[in-house]
């Protein structure tokens, strides 16, 4: 298993040093979604860090691609009772996205994430149990990153997927990363 951990980090060092721009990412994210009837929910803020690069393709389209840790919240109330529960799901997400440049500095992009959970947790299981939380699920991304300083821009995005869990559906969310670059 060791042997497989170093080989996946020095496949990633070896591809991001391939990257016409790379860059480290970390920023906010208000996460929503829908549950079951009888409950509602509330928008929550997570958070995400890793890091991400630019693989030039033509001189206006370019692969995106990264690896980020990702917080997706969520708050759950029983519309009868009142009680609540926060419903924190962990990613490690790997962008795939293509996207089109506007300047070296300026894109969109658009493309999924495959996103492996890595915890799952309810504050009041009296509120809402977790069951069947999928092990991997492949969000669909769309986003504009620009520079506002030589090696300093962000990230804006909008992330829209389905089913997490029994009963977790139609996850959705915007988040806004700080991105330092290294080129």
């Amino acid at each position: 298993m060791k042997s497989i951990k170093i080989f996946a980090v020095v496949t990633l060092i070896s591809a991001y040093s391939l990257a016409i721009g790379f860059g480290l990412e970390g920023g906010f994210r208000q996460q929503s979604g829908d549950a079951p009837a009888g409950m509602s929910t509330s928008s929550e803020v997570g958070f995400t860090l890793g890091a991400t690069g630019i693989f030039d393709l033509t001189e206006m389209l370019a692969l995106r691609s990264g690896v980020m840790y990702t917080q997706r919240p969520l708050k759950v109330t029983n519309d009868i009772t009142k009680d609540s529960a926060t419903v924190t799901l962990t990613y490690f997400d790997i962008p795939i996205g293509l996207m089109v440049k506007f300047e070296d500095w300026m894109g969109v992009y658009a493309g999924i994430a495959l996103s492996l959970n890595l915890d799952k947790n309810s504050n009041n299981s009296n509120v809402v149990q977790l069951r069947d939380v999928k092990s991997m699920v492949t969000p669909v991304q769309l986003g504009v990153t620009f520079k506002f300083l030589p090696e300093m821009g962000l990230n804006l995005y909008f992330e829209q997927f389905g089913d997490v869990a029994d009963g977790l559906k139609s996850y959705r969310s915007v988040g806004a990363n700080l991105l330092f670059t290294m080129e």
